[in-house]
């Protein structure tokens, strides 16, 4: 069962996704580093955003009880982040090291 609260925290095995790992296990670093690089990339991208959204959700404080537009916002956008952090860390196990960030 998944509840949210202030529960104690537990230790939880870490996810990672296999149908990743399939598709990129046997891929040669060469070709799998450039897609960890944009991994990291949309990462950084989603994390911006969520953080837009909280800033905005902090401006526009929904009534007790009842989340607003803004609040909602930013859940989903957290949800993006997390879902693709959960990506991001299944790539960089597979590529076995955090690649070099070329400069944009």
């Amino acid at each position: 069962m998944i509840h949210s609260g202030d529960d104690q925290a537990e230790p939880q095995a870490k996810i990672v996704l296999r149908p990743i790992i399939g598709l990129t296990g046997g891929l040669p670093k060469s070709a799998l580093e450039p897609i960890v690089i944009e991994a990291i990339r949309k990462h950084r991208y989603l994390r911006e955003v969520a953080e837009m959204r909280h800033a905005e959700a902090s401006q526009h404080p929904a009534p007790e009880g009842a989340p607003n537009a803004a609040m909602l916002a930013y859940v989903r956008a957290m949800i993006d982040v997390h879902a693709q952090q959960t990506v991001l860390s299944t790539l960089l196990d597979v590529l076995g090291h955090v690649p070099e960030m070329p400069a944009d």
